[in-house]
């Protein structure tokens, strides 16, 4: 299948942006900084306090990518997608029902649900159109960029793929320890689309499902090592930093494997321009 990616947009500790992000894939230093939560201006600032952290990074993410892209927020389709979900509210959830006293909050129950990200993004968008979250371990990335590919094709039009994990604590750190909080997200359109649309990406892709054994890769810039091994979304930033490798111009193409599924992978060759 080929593709292009006009839009991207990401937040993880030291990034809060892709425009950081870019800077890093060119050689920057990543700043020696704690990791501080994204105020999406899309949801106001009492919904935002409310809605909690993995539902801002993934709206926020959202939004810059559907911006980067210049396409539109109401209508793009989406898929959303996490190894967790929100381990804080799990965490929470299950701590109260270990007590004698069963009451939990209303707004946490509320926002518990995998899906209450995709919620949030559709009423800050005043997007209607379907939305569909997927969740697949450790090879959730994976899967969301199939599930969002097979329907871009199916369709022909843009789709939004968003994908976060949050640092979780003990017990659940050791079911799947994840020590970053991160969020990215990808705009995947059909091959001809940049050809029509101006966005500030121009990268297009030829995507493969492959069976077999795979170890997925690794960023090269020193800085995102850290940040994408400390957390199952950390493909979408080697990703990341190989679009922009192509879109510098400091490679001709450049090729990442994707785990998607068990002993399914995606082998996605990035090239300029509208075709690889």
């Amino acid at each position: 299948m080929k593709v292009c990616i006009p839009g991207a947009g990401v937040w993880a500790r030291g990034i809060s942006g892709f425009a950081d992000l870019r800077q890093l894939a060119r050689g920057g230093e990543l700043p020696d900084v704690e990791f501080s939560a994204p105020k999406p201006e899309a949801i106001s600032a009492r919904e935002r306090r409310r809605a909690g952290l993995t539902i801002n990074l993934a709206v926020a993410v959202a939004h810059e990518a559907c911006e980067v892209a210049g396409v539109d927020k109401a209508q793009v389709p989406s898929v959303f997608a996490s190894a967790m979900g929100d381990t804080e509210i799990t965490d929470y959830m299950c701590r109260k029902l270990c007590q004698g006293e069963k009451l939990l909050s209303p707004t946490k129950f509320h926002n518990s649900v995998h899906n209450a990200p995709s919620g949030y993004w559709s009423i800050s968008a005043e997007n209607r159109a379907p939305s569909t979250f997927v969740a697949g371990y450790r090879e959730s990335f994976g899967a969301g960029m199939l599930e969002a590919v097979s329907q871009m094709q199916a369709t022909q039009q843009p789709v939004l793929l968003v994908a976060y994990d949050i640092q979780d604590q003990a017990p659940l750190e050791h079911v799947t320890p994840i020590a970053q909080s991160l969020a990215c997200a990808l705009v995947i359109a059909p091959e001809g689309w940049a050809q029509t649309h101006t966005g500030a990406l121009t990268n297009c892709a030829e995507i493969a499902l492959v069976a077999g054994e795979v170890v997925a890769d690794s960023p090269q810039a020193p800085g995102l090592v850290e940040l994408a091994g400390g957390n199952p979304m950390g493909i979408g930033l080697t990703l990341l930093e190989r679009l922009v490798a192509v879109q510098d111009g400091g490679a001709v193409e450049a090729q990442i494997r994707v785990p998607a599924a068990g002993r399914l992978w995606l082998d996605v060759r990035l090239g300029p321009g509208p075709s690889v």
